[in-house]
């Protein structure tokens, strides 16, 4: 037994050492680091005590034992130390006195190691330590450490969130096994002298627990940690119990039969538990992991999905409060904010912000921008991996670098648990900013790497959505220099006309003055001509008026602001309405005149926070749409058609109706008559099936909806919905 128990101290020790040096050296600045590098140091002595067995001399013995049995002493004031290095930014105490007050504690039992009241004696046959009468003061000692500790640590838990919370949840399971193997070698010390040295093994598991919450405690969570644990320990159990067990049983019936070949059937068993035991480990610890974490598979399930579906949404506005929006359900996130570089401003500005309606009251607003040399943009092309604050603070060194400190600062300001870099490549285009959870779990590693590739997959498809967005921009300006050229004929009719009738007014103006003999002029014949002329030049400035209208209308249509600003509604629709009739001059604007045309206000409407030109094309296309529909059932003879316009206000909304009277549509066209490319007009040579769906986009773009209702061979009705929204929102 005495070989049995210094070797198991011997590999104790060591494994103490390495574990404590290896955590101690990862960040020696840190004062956990150091605290739990002292304190493994101190088992690792206690551990060593055990070599005394082999010194024959007793007094000897007794000599070297009370010198390991010192470090014993400071194990527990090293212990508390360490705990509180770990809690003490979350737990806002002066701890002094408690420090006072072990430090007293550890020299007094320092002092009284050196005498007969805490080791009395030793026997070396088998080797069993001898306590003094003072021993108690030890072990009351050595528990009120571990006691204070665990203290501390449930306060910590109680005001700790994410990494923190999963860090002090694996230190309660260390203080678990710790306080096993304190017990179980107090009580092989005073009750039974040849109980077998396994407090050595539950130490290292101790050890090996508190390593891990130290330097990975981030990979797993604690329950999954247990479940492997009690898997594995069950399953080998079995698988060396049952052969041993079947053993004994068989012996001597065996022995009887067969002497030398009795332990072939246990030793056959083994060998084939042994092949099944790994099966049995991984069916066992996946059933149990299902139940164990069916919530979070169920969140990167929905996670996969949101990566896969991103594609699917070409515009970059609503893609964007998507994945905010997802993230935050699925996540269970108090908020979530999305950065996208901007290569005019160059810098990364804020395009999307959402939070649940019960942090609404919330004061925080993120900021704005951050500029491309800022201390996060930095730190994501140096590392290429997420960034995570607890982390982050957990293993900064005191005085750290300006740049950690500025990052720290900059995750301080977005108030952040997890910042998410979207790389495209190798250029960031933009980044992903999730709060704490509301649940306070910690983001493991599996949802950190699921993040990272729904983060790069988002970036493919916010570069599709700015792809589409400069399409449509480029079929937009098409639009209108098409709409141009359109309105080119009948605008240059209807100015030839303005100009005949200027023309033939000043003609005959002219004339009357040139049959007029000055020198014979009566009173009453100047009055007269005085008044024909004034008739004539009223008429010149009527029309002259009118061709103003007209290029007014156009420059407008041409020069139109894509800025968004107040505008007025009814504004928009006449003038949209006055140059669809231009475009229509050419082919009879005598009849497009006797088309009828109304607008209807129910009620007093706001003005609308949107775009002139893209407004003005959408009430355009709908307008010529109408036009057409009107001329493809009447023909020419338009004299009964009609528009209708109704303009009205319902709660934070503006309703916009344009009705018509035309050819109307079949249910088969309704269901695809706001996408691309499709068009009824094909048989006219008219129309590239991209207005509507254009339409549908700029109304999107100021938060609104269009629907269309229609029924063939009676007409249609557009119904758009624009929210009422103030400057700057």
């Amino acid at each position: 037994m005495d070989l049995q128990l210094i070797i198991a101290a011997l590999i104790a020790g060591i494994i103490n050492i390495i574990l404590g040096s290896f955590v101690y050296f990862k960040n020696p600045k840190r004062p956990t680091n150091i605290f739990f590098g002292l304190m493994t140091f101190s088992i690792a002595l206690w551990n060593f005590s055990d070599f005394a067995a082999f010194i024959k001399n007793p007094s000897i013995a007794l000599f070297w034992l009370r010198g390991f049995y010192i470090p014993g002493i400071f194990i527990g004031v090293f212990s508390v130390h360490f705990v509180i290095s770990i809690v003490r930014d979350i737990v806002y105490k002066n701890w002094k006195r408690a420090f006072v007050i072990i430090y007293s504690g550890a020299i007094v039992l320092f002092v009284l190691t050196t005498t007969r009241f805490i080791i009395k004696e030793v026997a070396l046959r088998p080797f069993k330590e001898i306590p003094g009468p003072l021993y108690f003061l030890f072990i009351i000692f050595f528990a009120a450490c571990f006691l204070y500790g665990f203290y501390i640590l449930v306060i910590g838990f109680r005001k700790a969130v994410g990494l923190k919370k999963l860090q002090i949840s694996y230190l309660f399971l260390s203080y678990i096994i710790g306080l096993v193997a304190a017990l179980i070698y107090f009580l092989g010390l005073n009750l039974w002298a040849n109980l077998p040295p396994i407090h050595y093994i539950i130490e290292i598991s101790y050890v090996f627990v508190v390593t891990y919450a130290i330097i990975r405690y981030r990979v797993m969570d604690i329950k999954v940690v247990i479940s492997r644990a009690g898997i594995f320990a069950i399953v080998y159990t079995l698988v060396l119990g049952i052969p041993f067990g079947i053993g004994s049983l068989v012996r001597d019936p065996l022995y009887k039969i067969a002497p030398d070949w009795w332990w072939l059937l246990p030793m056959f068993l083994l060998v084939v538990l042994a092949t099944l035991a790994p099966y049995i480990y991984m069916r066992l610890q996946k059933r149990i992991e299902l139940r164990l974490r069916a919530e979070e598979f169920r969140s990167h399930e929905a996670l996969r999905r949101l990566s896969h579906n991103m594609l699917r949404f070409p515009n970059l506005n609503n893609l964007l409060k998507l994945i905010v929006h997802q993230l935050v359900k699925i996540l269970k996130l108090k908020f979530a904010v999305i950065y996208l570089f901007d290569t005019k401003d160059e810098k990364y500005i804020m395009k999307t912000y959402w939070r649940p309606e019960q942090f609404l009251k919330t004061a925080f607003e993120p900021p704005a921008e951050f500029s491309k040399d800022s201390s996060l943009v930095k730190d994501f092309y140096l590392r290429r991996l997420p960034i995570v604050t607890e982390e982050l603070k957990l293993f900064m060194p005191k005085g750290t670098s300006i740049h950690i400190r500025e990052l720290v600062n900059s995750l301080a300001r977005l108030k952040a648990n997890t910042v998410i870099p979207s790389f495209l490549r190798n250029r960031i285009l933009g980044f992903l900013v999730l709060s704490d959870r509301r649940t306070n779990a910690a983001f493991t590693q599996e949802d950190l790497n699921l993040l990272m590739v729904l983060s790069n997959e988002a970036a493919l498809a916010i570069e599709n959505a700015q792809f589409h967005e400069k399409e449509k921009s480029v079929l937009a300006e098409r639009s209108r220099r098409e709409a141009l050229a359109d309105m080119a004929p009948g605008a240059s009719h209807q100015f030839n006309n303005r100009l005949v009738a200027i023309s033939s007014s000043a003609e005959l103006a002219l004339f009357r003055l040139e049959n007029i003999n000055i020198d014979k002029i009566e009173q009453e014949d100047v009055k007269t001509a005085i008044k024909d002329i004034k008739s004539r030049l009223e008429l010149i400035d009527k029309e002259v008026y009118k061709g103003k209208e007209i290029t007014s209308a156009i420059l407008k249509r041409a020069k139109a602001k894509v800025d968004f600003q107040d505008v007025e509604l009814r504004t928009l629709i006449e003038n949209a309405y006055r140059l669809v009739k231009i475009s229509y001059s050419k082919s009879g604007l005598e009849k497009s005149e006797s088309l009828g045309f109304n607008i209807t206000v129910s009620n007093e409407v706001p003005l609308i926070f949107g775009s002139e030109a893209l407004l003005q094309d959408c009430f355009y296309n709908l307008i010529d749409n109408a036009f057409d529909a009107i001329r493809e059932r009447m023909g020419d003879n338009i004299t009964d058609g009609k528009i209708e316009v109704v303009l009205t206000k319902e709660g934070q909304d503006v309703i916009v109706q344009v009705k018509d009277n035309g050819i109307g549509l079949t249910k088969e066209n309704q269901r695809k008559l706001f996408a691309p490319y499709f068009t009824t007009k094909a048989s006219s040579n008219k129309g590239s099936g991209l207005g509507l769906y254009v339409i549908q986009d700029f109304i999107e773009m100021h938060q609104g909806t269009i629907r269309c209702d229609s029924e063939y061979q009676k007409g249609t009705s557009f119904t758009i919905r624009l929210p009422i929204r103030k400057r700057g929102r």
